[in-house]
Protein backbone atom coordinates (compact mmCIF):
# COMPACT_ATOMS: atom_id res chain seq x y z
CA UNK A 1 0.00 0.00 0.00
CA UNK A 2 1.61 3.19 -0.93
CA UNK A 3 1.44 5.95 1.79
CA UNK A 4 3.39 9.23 0.11
CA UNK A 5 5.44 9.94 2.97
CA UNK A 6 1.57 10.05 5.19
CA UNK A 7 1.40 8.91 8.42
CA UNK A 8 -1.31 6.15 7.36
CA UNK A 9 -1.57 3.74 4.94
CA UNK A 10 -4.41 5.51 1.94
CA UNK A 11 -7.19 2.95 2.76
CA UNK A 12 -7.16 4.64 6.57
CA UNK A 13 -7.71 8.30 4.70
CA UNK A 14 -10.64 7.42 2.40
CA UNK A 15 -12.28 5.57 5.36
CA UNK A 16 -12.57 8.55 7.24
CA UNK A 17 -14.15 11.10 4.72
CA UNK A 18 -16.27 7.94 3.20
CA UNK A 19 -17.64 7.19 6.89
CA UNK A 20 -18.55 10.95 6.65
CA UNK A 21 -20.84 10.93 3.30
CA UNK A 22 -22.69 7.45 4.78
CA UNK A 23 -23.09 9.17 8.12
CA UNK A 24 -24.66 12.62 6.08
CA UNK A 25 -26.28 10.33 3.66
CA UNK A 26 -27.83 9.08 6.25
CA UNK A 27 -29.42 11.12 8.56
CA UNK A 28 -28.79 14.85 7.57
CA UNK A 29 -32.28 16.92 6.74
CA UNK A 30 -31.06 18.56 3.59
CA UNK A 31 -29.32 15.66 2.06
CA UNK A 32 -32.43 15.79 -0.69
CA UNK A 33 -31.07 19.28 -1.93
CA UNK A 34 -30.48 18.97 -5.44
CA UNK A 35 -26.72 18.50 -5.49
CA UNK A 36 -24.46 20.89 -7.91
CA UNK A 37 -20.90 20.32 -8.37
CA UNK A 38 -18.81 23.06 -8.97
CA UNK A 39 -17.24 22.91 -12.66
CA UNK A 40 -13.96 23.48 -10.99
CA UNK A 41 -13.06 21.87 -8.07
CA UNK A 42 -12.39 23.41 -4.22
CA UNK A 43 -13.65 26.69 -5.55
CA UNK A 44 -14.84 29.61 -3.05
CA UNK A 45 -17.04 30.93 -5.68
CA UNK A 46 -20.26 29.66 -7.68
CA UNK A 47 -21.94 31.55 -10.52
CA UNK A 48 -25.70 30.48 -10.55
CA UNK A 49 -26.46 31.42 -14.38
CA UNK A 50 -30.28 31.18 -15.15
CA UNK A 51 -32.65 32.39 -17.66
CA UNK A 52 -33.85 35.90 -17.52
CA UNK A 53 -36.71 37.95 -18.94
CA UNK A 54 -36.31 38.57 -22.93
CA UNK A 55 -35.02 41.36 -24.21
CA UNK A 56 -35.40 43.11 -28.02
CA UNK A 57 -31.49 43.02 -28.98
CA UNK A 58 -32.06 45.70 -31.02
CA UNK A 59 -33.72 48.23 -28.51
CA UNK A 60 -32.25 46.50 -25.22
CA UNK A 61 -35.98 46.59 -23.90
CA UNK A 62 -38.15 44.35 -22.36
CA UNK A 63 -39.76 42.02 -24.47
CA UNK A 64 -43.56 40.83 -23.54
CA UNK A 65 -43.36 37.53 -25.40
CA UNK A 66 -39.99 35.97 -27.03
CA UNK A 67 -40.57 35.15 -30.59
CA UNK A 68 -36.48 33.63 -31.55
CA UNK A 69 -33.36 33.46 -29.29
CA UNK A 70 -31.13 34.93 -31.94
CA UNK A 71 -29.90 38.56 -32.52
CA UNK A 72 -32.23 41.09 -34.24
CA UNK A 73 -29.36 42.21 -36.63
CA UNK A 74 -29.26 38.50 -38.70
CA UNK A 75 -33.08 38.99 -39.59
CA UNK A 76 -33.31 42.55 -39.71
CA UNK A 77 -36.34 42.40 -42.46
CA UNK A 78 -38.01 40.97 -39.73
CA UNK A 79 -37.79 43.82 -37.21
CA UNK A 80 -36.55 43.79 -34.00
CA UNK A 81 -36.62 39.71 -32.46
CA UNK A 82 -37.05 39.06 -28.68
CA UNK A 83 -33.45 37.42 -27.40
CA UNK A 84 -33.96 35.39 -23.91
CA UNK A 85 -30.76 36.62 -22.34
CA UNK A 86 -29.08 34.90 -19.41
CA UNK A 87 -28.63 36.15 -15.96
CA UNK A 88 -26.34 35.03 -13.10
CA UNK A 89 -25.94 35.48 -9.42
CA UNK A 90 -22.57 34.96 -7.79
CA UNK A 91 -22.25 32.97 -4.21
CA UNK A 92 -19.74 32.73 -1.78
CA UNK A 93 -19.19 29.01 -0.50
CA UNK A 94 -18.40 28.45 2.88
CA UNK A 95 -15.79 25.76 4.35
CA UNK A 96 -15.98 23.41 7.48
CA UNK A 97 -13.54 21.66 9.08
CA UNK A 98 -12.64 18.79 10.89
CA UNK A 99 -9.82 17.59 12.59
CA UNK A 100 -8.38 14.49 13.54
CA UNK A 101 -5.34 13.68 15.96
CA UNK A 102 -3.66 10.00 16.25
CA UNK A 103 -0.58 9.65 19.04
CA UNK A 104 2.26 8.60 16.84
CA UNK A 105 3.20 5.54 18.97
CA UNK A 106 -0.25 4.42 18.17
CA UNK A 107 -0.55 4.59 14.35
CA UNK A 108 1.29 1.06 13.86
CA UNK A 109 -2.12 -0.32 14.85
CA UNK A 110 -3.99 1.13 12.78
CA UNK A 111 -2.89 -1.42 9.63
CA UNK A 112 -5.17 -3.36 7.13
CA UNK A 113 -9.04 -3.44 8.34
CA UNK A 114 -8.02 -1.52 11.61
CA UNK A 115 -9.32 1.63 11.13
CA UNK A 116 -8.77 4.82 12.60
CA UNK A 117 -12.40 5.92 11.53
CA UNK A 118 -14.04 3.12 13.50
CA UNK A 119 -12.10 4.53 16.18
CA UNK A 120 -13.01 8.32 15.89
CA UNK A 121 -17.47 7.70 14.39
CA UNK A 122 -18.54 9.98 17.29
CA UNK A 123 -16.29 12.65 15.89
CA UNK A 124 -16.97 12.17 11.88
CA UNK A 125 -20.70 11.69 12.55
CA UNK A 126 -20.37 15.81 14.07
CA UNK A 127 -18.42 16.25 10.60
CA UNK A 128 -21.30 15.24 8.69
CA UNK A 129 -24.07 16.92 10.98
CA UNK A 130 -22.34 20.28 10.99
CA UNK A 131 -21.79 20.13 7.03
CA UNK A 132 -26.26 19.59 7.52
CA UNK A 133 -26.16 22.09 10.46
CA UNK A 134 -24.68 24.18 8.18
CA UNK A 135 -27.09 24.28 4.96
CA UNK A 136 -29.82 25.18 7.15
CA UNK A 137 -28.45 27.85 9.23
CA UNK A 138 -25.86 28.85 7.46
CA UNK A 139 -21.98 28.38 8.15
CA UNK A 140 -20.12 30.48 10.14
CA UNK A 141 -16.40 31.48 11.28
CA UNK A 142 -13.94 29.68 13.67
CA UNK A 143 -15.60 32.28 16.21
CA UNK A 144 -18.65 31.50 15.75
CA UNK A 145 -20.07 34.34 15.44
CA UNK A 146 -19.85 35.82 12.10
CA UNK A 147 -21.92 34.10 9.49
CA UNK A 148 -19.62 33.41 6.35
CA UNK A 149 -22.42 32.15 4.32
CA UNK A 150 -26.49 31.96 4.29
CA UNK A 151 -28.19 29.00 4.61
CA UNK A 152 -31.64 27.83 3.84
CA UNK A 153 -33.70 29.99 6.70
CA UNK A 154 -32.08 32.87 5.52
CA UNK A 155 -32.94 32.48 1.78
CA UNK A 156 -36.27 30.91 2.00
CA UNK A 157 -39.52 32.85 1.52
CA UNK A 158 -40.88 33.34 5.18
CA UNK A 159 -44.49 31.98 5.44
CA UNK A 160 -46.65 33.56 8.25
CA UNK A 161 -50.37 33.41 9.31
CA UNK A 162 -50.62 29.34 8.72
CA UNK A 163 -53.57 28.68 9.65
CA UNK A 164 -55.60 31.83 7.81
CA UNK A 165 -55.19 33.95 11.09
CA UNK A 166 -52.48 32.90 13.14
CA UNK A 167 -49.67 30.50 13.81
CA UNK A 168 -50.80 28.81 16.53
CA UNK A 169 -51.48 25.31 15.12
CA UNK A 170 -52.50 24.23 18.57
CA UNK A 171 -56.65 23.00 16.93
CA UNK A 172 -56.87 19.77 15.00
CA UNK A 173 -56.44 20.36 11.14
CA UNK A 174 -54.10 23.60 11.49
CA UNK A 175 -51.04 21.69 10.45
CA UNK A 176 -53.40 20.42 7.04
CA UNK A 177 -53.80 23.83 6.73
CA UNK A 178 -50.23 25.09 7.40
CA UNK A 179 -48.86 22.48 4.91
CA UNK A 180 -51.41 23.89 2.03
CA UNK A 181 -50.77 27.19 2.94
CA UNK A 182 -46.73 26.30 2.06
CA UNK A 183 -47.79 24.46 -0.66
CA UNK A 184 -49.80 27.35 -2.56
CA UNK A 185 -46.89 30.12 -2.05
CA UNK A 186 -44.66 28.28 -4.60
CA UNK A 187 -45.76 28.72 -7.83
CA UNK A 188 -47.78 25.72 -9.52
CA UNK A 189 -45.50 26.05 -12.70
CA UNK A 190 -42.53 24.98 -10.18
CA UNK A 191 -44.50 22.57 -8.39
CA UNK A 192 -45.97 20.65 -11.94
CA UNK A 193 -41.85 20.95 -13.35
CA UNK A 194 -40.04 19.38 -10.06
CA UNK A 195 -40.40 15.93 -8.06
CA UNK A 196 -42.07 15.75 -4.73
CA UNK A 197 -41.80 18.25 -2.81
CA UNK A 198 -39.53 17.73 0.46
CA UNK A 199 -40.34 18.68 3.77
CA UNK A 200 -38.63 19.00 6.50
CA UNK A 201 -39.68 19.73 10.52
CA UNK A 202 -38.65 19.50 14.03
CA UNK A 203 -39.73 16.42 15.93
CA UNK A 204 -42.66 17.55 17.62
CA UNK A 205 -44.52 19.06 15.25
CA UNK A 206 -44.82 15.59 14.10
CA UNK A 207 -45.46 14.57 17.65
CA UNK A 208 -48.54 16.77 17.71
CA UNK A 209 -49.65 15.85 14.50
CA UNK A 210 -49.59 11.90 14.93
CA UNK A 211 -51.35 12.07 17.57
CA UNK A 212 -53.88 9.47 18.32
CA UNK A 213 -56.49 12.28 20.08
CA UNK A 214 -56.00 15.10 17.26
CA UNK A 215 -58.61 13.47 14.37
CA UNK A 216 -59.34 15.77 11.74
CA UNK A 217 -62.22 14.53 9.64
CA UNK A 218 -62.10 11.03 10.97
CA UNK A 219 -58.24 10.43 10.98
CA UNK A 220 -55.27 11.25 12.89
CA UNK A 221 -54.07 14.40 11.27
CA UNK A 222 -50.95 13.10 10.28
CA UNK A 223 -52.45 10.14 8.73
CA UNK A 224 -55.12 12.44 7.13
CA UNK A 225 -51.51 14.77 5.66
CA UNK A 226 -49.99 11.50 4.33
CA UNK A 227 -53.68 10.15 2.33
CA UNK A 228 -53.94 13.67 0.93
CA UNK A 229 -50.44 15.35 0.32
CA UNK A 230 -48.31 12.39 -0.07
CA UNK A 231 -50.32 8.94 -0.58
CA UNK A 232 -52.37 8.15 -3.99
CA UNK A 233 -54.79 10.63 -3.35
CA UNK A 234 -52.52 13.20 -3.81
CA UNK A 235 -52.39 15.44 -6.88
CA UNK A 236 -48.78 15.43 -8.64
CA UNK A 237 -48.10 19.54 -8.53
CA UNK A 238 -49.13 19.28 -5.09
CA UNK A 239 -47.35 16.00 -3.67
CA UNK A 240 -45.09 15.71 -0.42
CA UNK A 241 -42.36 13.09 -0.74
CA UNK A 242 -43.46 10.56 1.97
CA UNK A 243 -39.90 10.53 3.24
CA UNK A 244 -40.23 13.49 5.93
CA UNK A 245 -37.03 15.08 7.16
CA UNK A 246 -36.69 15.40 10.91
CA UNK A 247 -34.67 18.00 12.38
CA UNK A 248 -34.46 20.08 15.29
CA UNK A 249 -32.15 22.10 14.07
CA UNK A 250 -35.33 23.95 12.08
CA UNK A 251 -35.47 25.94 15.13
CA UNK A 252 -34.19 29.13 14.36
CA UNK A 253 -33.02 31.86 17.22
CA UNK A 254 -35.47 32.66 19.57
CA UNK A 255 -37.19 29.42 19.16
CA UNK A 256 -37.65 27.13 22.55
CA UNK A 257 -37.93 23.19 21.97
CA UNK A 258 -41.12 21.94 22.56
CA UNK A 259 -42.68 25.72 22.31
CA UNK A 260 -41.99 26.56 19.33
CA UNK A 261 -41.78 24.82 15.62
CA UNK A 262 -40.69 25.25 12.31
CA UNK A 263 -41.03 23.86 9.10
CA UNK A 264 -39.34 23.89 5.78
CA UNK A 265 -40.82 23.11 2.22
CA UNK A 266 -39.08 23.18 -0.99
CA UNK A 267 -39.49 21.88 -4.69
CA UNK A 268 -35.98 19.82 -5.28
CA UNK A 269 -35.39 21.01 -8.49
CA UNK A 270 -31.72 22.29 -9.20
CA UNK A 271 -32.99 25.22 -11.70
CA UNK A 272 -34.16 27.16 -8.86
CA UNK A 273 -32.19 25.32 -5.64
CA UNK A 274 -29.42 23.79 -4.64
CA UNK A 275 -26.70 22.14 -2.55
CA UNK A 276 -23.65 23.86 -4.14
CA UNK A 277 -20.37 21.55 -3.10
CA UNK A 278 -17.06 22.86 -4.63
CA UNK A 279 -15.62 19.94 -2.08
CA UNK A 280 -16.73 16.78 -0.86
CA UNK A 281 -15.55 15.24 2.34
CA UNK A 282 -12.01 14.84 1.89
CA UNK A 283 -8.53 15.37 3.70
CA UNK A 284 -7.25 18.30 3.27
CA UNK A 285 -3.40 17.69 4.84
CA UNK A 286 -2.21 16.58 8.01
CA UNK A 287 0.44 17.62 10.28
CA UNK A 288 3.29 15.14 11.54
CA UNK A 289 4.64 16.23 15.35
CA UNK A 290 6.98 14.45 17.53
CA UNK A 291 4.53 13.14 19.39
CA UNK A 292 1.08 13.05 17.39
CA UNK A 293 -0.21 13.43 14.11
CA UNK A 294 -3.21 15.78 13.19
CA UNK A 295 -5.00 15.65 10.25
CA UNK A 296 -7.35 17.98 8.50
CA UNK A 297 -10.74 16.74 6.74
CA UNK A 298 -12.94 19.66 5.33
CA UNK A 299 -16.32 20.53 3.35
CA UNK A 300 -16.41 23.23 0.92
CA UNK A 301 -20.00 24.40 -0.42
CA UNK A 302 -23.85 25.78 0.46
CA UNK A 303 -27.20 26.19 0.14
CA UNK A 304 -28.29 28.42 -2.31
CA UNK A 305 -32.19 29.62 -3.12
CA UNK A 306 -31.48 31.19 -6.41
CA UNK A 307 -35.54 31.69 -6.78
CA UNK A 308 -36.90 32.39 -2.89
CA UNK A 309 -39.98 31.13 -4.03
CA UNK A 310 -38.66 27.29 -4.36
CA UNK A 311 -38.48 27.51 -0.75
CA UNK A 312 -40.66 27.95 2.53
CA UNK A 313 -39.31 27.99 5.95
CA UNK A 314 -42.49 29.28 8.57
CA UNK A 315 -42.86 31.71 11.12
CA UNK A 316 -42.36 31.11 14.43
CA UNK A 317 -45.36 28.17 15.53
CA UNK A 318 -46.21 28.41 18.84
CA UNK A 319 -48.78 25.97 21.26
CA UNK A 320 -50.54 27.37 23.99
Amino acid sequence: MVTYNTALEQRQYMAISLKAAKFYLENAAMMALPLKKTPVPHVKKFRWVRLTEAYIAAEDTVAAVATGGLEAEEFAEDGPLADVQHGYNDYDLGSIAMFLKVKNSNIPQFIGPNLLADKREAKIEKFAHDVDTGLIRGIFDRTGKVKVVSGYQDQATSVGTLNGTDNNLETKGDIWKALNKMIDTIPLGMRQSSPPMELVMSEHIYKMASDPNRVYLQDIEWDYIKKYLMGEGSLKSRKINPDVKISNMMLDSGDTEVTHDRMALYVPNDRWIGKVVSRGFSRLGEKQGMLSTTMQYGWTGRCIIDNALAGMFTEQIVWT
